[in-house]
């Protein structure tokens, strides 16, 4: 899980939302920006994607999951956040995290 020092707050959220460049891969659709500060993240999980809430956390955690386990190899200074399509809720741990190490790489966040 990702500590919560890790993640974007309410106000960063919509300047993420507001000025974010897009990237899109096979299951997600990510707002990125550059800051000069740590990197933070954040995971929505509409309800046209998961319609029971018991599913969209799931999810959610998974992708937090995978984000911390690529902490290290992160580069400082970037706000992301991570929305995710339809499909997402059939993939494996495996197909998602290799869909956010991809994504990841084509926004620079990771090298």
């Amino acid at each position: 899980m990702l500590p919560s020092a890790k993640r974007l707050s309410t106000l960063e959220f919509k300047v993420v939302i507001e000025k974010g460049a897009f990237f899109h891969s096979d299951f997600i659709l990510l707002r990125a920006i550059k800051t000069k500060e740590k990197s933070r993240f954040a995971v929505s999980v509409p309800k046209k994607v998961a319609k029971t809430a018991v599913l969209r956390n799931k999810i959610r955690r998974r992708v937090y999951s995978a984000i911390g386990a690529m902490g290290p190899m992160i580069n400082l200074g970037f706000n992301a956040i991570l929305i995710m399509k339809s499909g997402v809720e059939r993939a494996s741990f495996e197909e998602l995290a290799s869909d956010i190490r991809k994504i990841f790489v084509k926004s620079g966040i990771i090298k």
